[in-house]
């Protein structure tokens, strides 16, 4: 017969709703595939850009290049571009600022960090660009086109003029030292002639050659050698091709488990629709109808489904993808704090997705068109595909749902003499709710690595002033504070401004710690070991540690970071308490990974002794502190150090271990130098701005550092991953709702006549609906703790990845896991309800006829 393949139609169109389902399922999944992968590239690619804006295009360079190295790399086949700088000479504008003309060649305007905001590029060795904040400040206050004076490389007063203005950089701000560039001379020395010059040679190679296979050639012709590490690394080029790899990693398994889910969905629709036309097919084989043909018209619904479902769904992917972007964009958002983002559009990846839409809902059609195809034509006959004949086992350990009277125990025959649709019920759940805690996990981790959770991002302004030296000062030798109390409660109360942050100066000194409190870890990783003294007849090390004072403001940031203890600045002055952060984050230079460690291993309570001298084992300068709490990272700057331990003090407590006896070299003591000013969520800045350059008018030697533009940027960065982040989120919960509501409910369908056979014994349907929801919330215990367990593993394997990116702490995903579990259970049980209604208004002698 060749005619078959004309029921394939007929029975989708019959079954529209479960065709629906399963296209829909097929549609998000392809749509999800496709949205990852594309923003995953797009992603890179976009970072790439960005890395070249902040780093520059070059692929390596030399520090300190030696005389004729820049003739050599001129004349190598595989060079395409030799970027020369050339530091120059300081030009002091006033006491604060100074300004350096930097001399580089034309190539390097192109593989070096120099951004042109107005103007343009200096063409000629007397033409210069500079930074716009700093040219206010040059002699004559010059506009473009003017001449102004300033030092040469080589030390000497030259004329320039003015052509080009760049974008400020924030740390030139901070540093009140600016750069300027001018084209370098044709007669002057060559790189590395010249040992009064410091030279800098920036290189990079030809398209299309293998970088990462010539860097140990390259790097031979001249040391130091140092490479554009990032920029290479997300080019693919980097002979460290670890980030590279776990991004392949960590994607990889993402998309795996979305076309895990896929079958998922698809094999039980599937498997449904086979268990519920076992007796046509075997009607089909009685009147000639072969294994191939029944194999064939399973494979062409799928061929079906899968012609409407995988187009849609690529359509959506990109559609969604684009709409979302286009619309941050339309409402002023720089995406992912890059000012061009590009979406790109890549061919491989819409066929990537194609090849796994088609292979997954194929995949998932092969067991049930195997099983359709098995069918015996007698036993099809005789109504058995009616009502599969179940195996009875015996179990060893009673139900928990017979404690639920005769519902839970009828229920817990129910599950237990069918393991096979048992576990293609649980299957459902148990990917659905590991889908769900790995992708929490990811999303999350993810938005913790690229969003600055802590008090910086709401810094928008800075304002400092001249470090007072000890010559300078009139009160003992010691600076006073660059800003009164009147002046800080003025800018407290300045509308929209959240909190005023002190800037002390911090202290370097050892804690001389215990052997056994000190993590051998560490030492072994680092391939370090401190530094070994006698303290009162005990073995301690010199361990490296910060003393930050904190004042209130910053200790009640502080508090929202404690593992332990307390942050209260009363009861850290009455028990000459200091606050610990303990934990480290180095880069293994073994493993090439950064990783995080607990250096020591104090407790809250302990007693910490630091030695404020430069001597480790002088007593007199040695103080003891009470450890009353413990951070589990720094509430602001950077969150980890390296390889030292940080201690928090309150300002008594700092003067407390400056004094008695007091210690020389120290002029700054507890004295403000400088405050951070943070804003209120959706505060205007403009009238901060305002108020504040008129305060600081009226401060001998003050500066404003305005990072109001950065710090939107990265609160928009914020709201985007989170927008993504909950975006994903929801079509994996969608992916996964589809998946269990589809097979609890086909699964209660199936089992009309059943039902029907337990009504006309006396069964109520009361009795029945609560058997079958004792059944659904099994399913949904038993999935949820499987899926609990791997998707608890699967998030470790990703951290596993991530932490060679950038070291993390692993944190079991317990609330991604509370809300997928409690989900499934509740969409579970909701779903049991739609055919439950059904059942209860069919006529009882119509589900109990054979045929039914």
């Amino acid at each position: 017969m060749r005619g078959y393949g004309v029921l394939a139609g007929r029975y989708l169109k019959q079954q529209r709703r479960r065709s629906l389902l399963t296209v829909l399922g097929i549609v998000l999944s392809v749509a999800l595939i496709s949205a990852l992968l594309t923003m995953g590239q797009a992603l890179k690619d976009n970072m790439l850009d960005q890395q070249i804006y902040e780093q520059g295009a070059y692929h390596f360079g030399y520090p300190k290049p030696e005389a004729k190295l820049y003739d050599k790399l001129k004349g190598h086949a595989l060079v395409d571009k030799v970027a020369v700088v050339r530091m120059g000479s300081e030009t002091q504008l006033d006491d604060v600022y100074k300004i350096y003309v930097y001399e580089v060649n034309k190539d390097a305007y192109e593989l070096t960090p120099i951004h042109l905001s107005t103007g343009r590029l200096p063409e000629s060795p007397d033409e210069l660009a500079a930074e716009e904040w700093i040219v206010q400040r040059l002699p004559g206050k010059p506009k473009l086109g003017d001449q102004v004076t300033l030092n040469a490389a080589d030390g000497k007063p030259h004329v320039y003029r003015l052509v080009g203005l760049l974008k400020n950089e924030q740390f030139t701000q901070m540093e009140r030292s600016s750069r300027a560039y001018s084209l370098l001379p044709v007669s002057a020395p060559a790189p590395g002639a010249k040992s009064e010059y410091h030279d800098q040679l920036f290189v990079s190679l030809k398209s299309g050659a293998d970088i990462g296979a010539h860097l140990d050639e390259f790097s031979k012709l001249g040391d130091p050698f140092s490479t554009n590490t990032r920029v290479l690394a997300l080019m693919g080029q980097s002979p460290d091709s670890g980030l590279n790899r776990a991004l392949m990693v960590i994607f990889g398994t993402l998309v795996g488990l979305v076309v895990l889910s896929t079958i998922a969905v698809i094999y039980n629709a599937f498997h449904i629709s086979v268990l519920e036309r076992i007796r046509q097919f075997g009607l089909l084989r009685t009147i000639g109808a072969t294994p191939r043909q029944i194999r064939s018209l399973v494979f062409r619904e799928a061929t079906v489904l899968a012609g409407i479902g995988i187009p849609l769904g690529l359509a959506l992917g990109w559609g969604a993808l684009w709409l979302v972007l286009w619309l941050m964009i339309q409402g002023g958002f720089h995406i992912l704090q890059m000012e061009q983002f590009q979406l790109t559009f890549h061919w491989w990846i819409m066929g990537l997705s194609v090849g796994v839409g088609i292979a997954a809902v194929y995949l998932a059609a092969w067991l049930p068109a195997r099983k359709a195809s098995r069918v015996s034509p007698v036993d099809a006959v005789k109504g058995a595909g009616s009502i599969v004949r179940e195996s009875y086992r015996r179990a060893r350990l009673p139900s928990p749902l017979r404690l639920l009277g005769i519902e839970g125990k009828m229920a817990s025959t129910n599950i237990r003499r069918n393991r096979t649709k048992f576990r293609i019920t649980t299957f459902s759940i148990v990917v659905s709710v590991t889908l769900f805690i790995v992708f929490h996990y990811f999303t999350q981790e993810a938005f913790k690595l690229t969003v600055d959770t802590t008090a910086n991002n709401k810094i928008a302004f800075e304002i400092g002033g001249r470090i007072i030296a000890q010559e300078d000062t009139a009160q003992g030798g010691k600076a006073a504070d660059f800003l009164n109390s009147e002046t800080l409660d003025r800018i407290t109360q300045l509308p929209g401004v959240e909190a005023v942050y002190g800037r002390y100066n911090t202290r370097v000194v050892s804690a001389l710690v215990p052997d056994t409190m000190v993590n051998e870890n560490f030492e072994q990783k680092m391939n370090i070991h401190f530094v070994d003294i006698q303290w009162n007849g005990e073995q301690r090390r010199a361990v490296s540690t910060y003393v930050q004072l904190y004042d209130d403001a910053r200790l009640s940031k502080a508090a929202s970071y404690l593992k332990s203890g307390t942050a209260d600045a009363a009861k850290l002055d009455e028990s000459d308490g200091v606050i610990l952060i303990q934990t480290v984050k180095p880069y293994l230079r073994s493993d090439k990974k950064k990783q995080v460690f607990e250096l020591t291993g104090y407790k809250v309570g302990d007693t910490l002794t630091l030695q404020m001298g430069d001597n480790p084992t002088d007593e007199k300068t040695a103080r003891q502190v009470k450890i009353l709490g413990i951070l589990s990272e720094s509430a602001f700057d950077r969150p980890y150090e390296q390889d030292a331990l940080t201690v928090i003090v309150t300002k008594n407590m700092m003067q407390k271990l400056l004094d008695a006896p007091p210690l020389t070299g120290d002029p700054f003591g507890t004295a403000l130098m400088g405050v951070q000013v943070a804003l209120k969520d959706g505060a205007d800045s403009e009238p901060v701005r305002i108020a504040l350059e008129q305060i600081t008018a009226d401060i001998p030697g003050a500066q404003l550092v305005n990072i109001v533009d950065r710090q939107r940027e990265q609160r928009q960065f914020a709201v985007q991953m989170q927008i993504f982040v909950y975006g994903f989120l929801a079509v994996i919960g969608l992916i996964g709702s589809l998946n269990i509501i589809n097979t609890v409910q086909t699964n209660l369908l199936l089992r009309r006549r059943e039902m029907g056979l337990l009504q006309a014994v006396g069964m109520t349907m009361g009795q029945i609906r609560r058997m079958a929801t004792a059944e659904g919330a099994w399913f949904g215990v038993i999935g949820g703790f499987w899926g609990l367990l791997l998707g608890g593993g699967l998030s470790y394997f990703l951290y596993s990845q991530l932490t060679g990116i950038e070291g993390i702490p692993f944190v079991f995903p317990w609330g991604g896991a509370l809300i997928a579990c409690v989900f499934a259970l509740g969409v579970g049980l909701l779903s049991v309800q739609g055919p439950l209604r059904k059942m209860a208004k069919a006529n009882l002698i119509e589900e109990l006829r054979e045929d039914a």
